[in-house]
């Protein structure tokens, strides 16, 4: 299925994935070019601890990547749907590991609100995406080009 023939729901997963892809990469690259102005612009970063240059442009890498594939699925996101699951993996870990630390009480409820537009944001993003295509019959064997 061409691009042309995508609906104003598989748009709409089109436009999700490309939310989720441009939010992710702006912040790896940042990250990676920036470091230390990344961890003061973050408020709640500070409260983890020092700042380490070389851990915040690894992690960087890892929103670079996952940028670059969701921006690969929102190409087609009905072709490319499993590249949006693979896109998104390491954003929904990430967010999972940041509920985990709220439930725990590794960092208190107002930390978990601060950081979750982008930490719960951007997976959800996805997860949106995904949901309306697997709704529509989009997701399976028959769909992948």
């Amino acid at each position: 299925m061409t691009n042309s023939k995508l609906d104003a729901l598989d748009r709409l997963a089109q436009l999700l994935l490309l939310v989720a892809a441009l939010t992710t990469l702006a912040n790896g690259l940042f990250m990676l070019a920036r470091p230390l102005d990344w961890y003061v612009f973050v408020p709640t970063v500070v409260t983890t601890g020092p700042p380490n240059q070389h851990f915040i442009r690894d992690i960087g890498l890892a929103y670079i990547g996952s940028g670059l594939i969701l921006l690969y699925a929102t190409a087609n996101p009905i072709r490319r749907w499993r590249a949006a699951i693979v896109g998104g993996l390491w954003l929904a870990l990430h967010g999972a590991l940041h509920i985990y630390e709220v439930a725990t009480g590794i960092c208190g409820p107002a930390t978990f609100w601060a950081d979750a537009p982008a930490v719960i944001g951007q997976p959800a993003l996805v997860i949106a995406a995904l949901a309306i295509l697997g709704a529509r019959g989009r997701i399976g064997r028959g769909s992948q080009g």
